[in-house]
């Protein structure tokens, strides 16, 4: 094995730092993707929402239908309650 002696040595302390740093950057990121696809995920879970309550009001004229912006609204708030409901029975 060949070591470079032209290279500044690294303490161990510097070498966790710059290890930590790099990991929370990676987290960072790992959560902005997150976070994107999940928004990306928003109109089509609403989409699918609103024609499966399209089809139930076909099939069931007591079942009333919902547009777009009721269908978004709905799934916002099941996301918040399923969330709210993964919090309360976390370990």
């Amino acid at each position: 094995m060949t070591y470079d002696l032209n290279k500044p040595r690294v303490s161990r302390d510097r070498a966790r730092y710059l290890d930590d740093e790099r990991r929370k950057q990676t987290q960072g990121a790992l959560a902005v993707v997150t976070c994107v696809v999940l928004i990306a995920a928003l109109p089509v879970q609403a989409f699918i929402l609103m024609l499966a309550m399209g089809a139930v009001h076909g099939a069931f004229i007591a079942v009333p239908a919902i547009g777009y912006g009721t269908s978004v609204l709905f799934v916002l708030g099941a996301n918040l309650v399923i969330g709210f409901i993964r919090r309360l029975f976390r370990k």
